[in-house]
């Protein structure tokens, strides 16, 4: 051993040391007990095996970080702390994600780790797209059809996705989904539209296409019964309630109207009656 380190620090490169070698190595230099790694000990593919030896010892055994905890446990100053200063800024340009990526190869990605500067860039577009879908359907295990009944801003937030949001997409988790399932989805089927999706002109534009999608896609409303089948309450059940009152302050007619403009309006319209409970009678004595 004593022989194999001095080899080492010569700078003349070495074979691989076994696994025990290495941690001794570590072990020996974290308990000052040397002053340093020897020359060239994370130079190359035989010193990122040794960093990956190193990596997981630390964190699973002397640590004891499981590896599923490994994302929400690594910062700069768990190696600082841990006498892999050296190993973090000359072999892994000071970022951690690179460390736990050279130790657990795929096992996790980029955005797990916040890395600087990842949403910029020509790419950034698609790494977000997978960023959101790793988020969607493997760790909230949602199907795509779901998407807007259970997938909101907060969703974001809860995998660390927020500064995503706010430089690839100006912060609208709608864009976002968007970029990840390229015409799947119209705003107004989510909880949350975008800020300002109902107001002015375009926001009239807008309530034009949420309407006809009601009307000939979700209800399939001939145009002559648009007027008497298209309720307040049908605007209500898909969603468009707010949009009634940003837009027609309530007016069910009047979203229709903005739809369909060449339909004339019935003066008094039969609409279909709403459906309510039987209440029985109870006789008191």
């Amino acid at each position: 051993m004593v022989a194999e380190l001095k080899r080492l620090d010569s700078g003349v490169a070495a074979p691989e040391l076994d696994r025990a070698e290495v941690i001794q190595v570590y072990e020996d230099v974290s308990l000052k007990q040397r002053r340093r790694f020897p020359n060239n000990f994370f130079e190359g593919a035989v010193g990122r095996a040794r960093a990956g030896i190193i990596t997981r010892h630390l964190l699973e055994e002397k640590l004891g970080i499981g590896v599923d905890e490994i994302p929400r446990a690594i910062h700069k100053k768990l190696f600082y702390e841990n006498g892999l200063t050296w190993m973090l800024g000359s072999c892994f340009d000071w970022s951690p994600y690179k460390v736990i990526d050279n130790a657990y190869p795929g096992r996790f990605h980029k955005w797990q780790f916040n890395v600087k500067g990842m949403w910029q860039g020509p790419e950034r577009f698609k790494l977000a797209a997978e960023a959101t879908r790793w988020m969607i359907e493997e760790r909230e295990g949602c199907a795509v059809g779901e998407i807007p009944q259970r997938i909101s801003a907060t969703t974001f937030g809860k995998y660390n996705l927020r500064g995503m949001l706010s430089v690839c997409f100006r912060g609208s988790f709608f864009r976002a989904i968007e970029n990840a399932y390229p015409g799947r989805f119209y705003p107004w089927e989510f909880r949350n539209v975008p800020k300002n999706f109902w107001q002015g002109e375009k926001g009239l534009e807008n309530a034009r296409r949420a309407t006809r999608w009601l009307v000939e896609d979700m209800l399939g409303v001939p145009p002559e019964r648009v007027f008497q089948d298209v309720t307040y309450h049908l605007f209500r059940e898909y969603g468009l309630g707010g949009m009634l009152t940003g837009c027609f302050s309530g007016s069910s007619i009047q979203a229709l109207h903005n739809a369909y403009p060449d339909l004339i309006v019935p003066e008094h319209p039969k609409r279909k009656p709403r459906r309510r409970r039987t209440i029985e009678r109870v006789k008191l004595t």
